[in-house]
């Protein structure tokens, strides 16, 4: 799996490859790219972050709620 550092430096070396780009096509395609690993690198260290958290502890009612279970009369019968 690539690491959120290995997506920085494909993103510097876009980067180095759109100054040297020659046509409009080429260069929209390489700042689609470096946009891509940006996100793809942060995402994956915000993935890595959230992982590490432990999750909430749940909120439980102090004590149960005193309402008794209601029953539907049948008036058909």
């Amino acid at each position: 799996m690539t690491t959120p550092k290995e997506y920085l430096a494909k993103a510097a070396a876009t980067l180095i490859e759109l100054e040297a780009a020659t046509s409009e096509g080429e260069r929209t395609r390489l700042r689609r790219a470096r946009g891509v690993y940006l996100r793809l690198a942060n995402h994956e260290a915000e993935g890595a972050a959230r992982a590490a958290m432990a999750p909430l502890p749940r909120i439980k009612p102090e004590k149960p709620s005193g309402t008794p279970e209601r029953t539907i009369p049948n008036y058909f019968k």
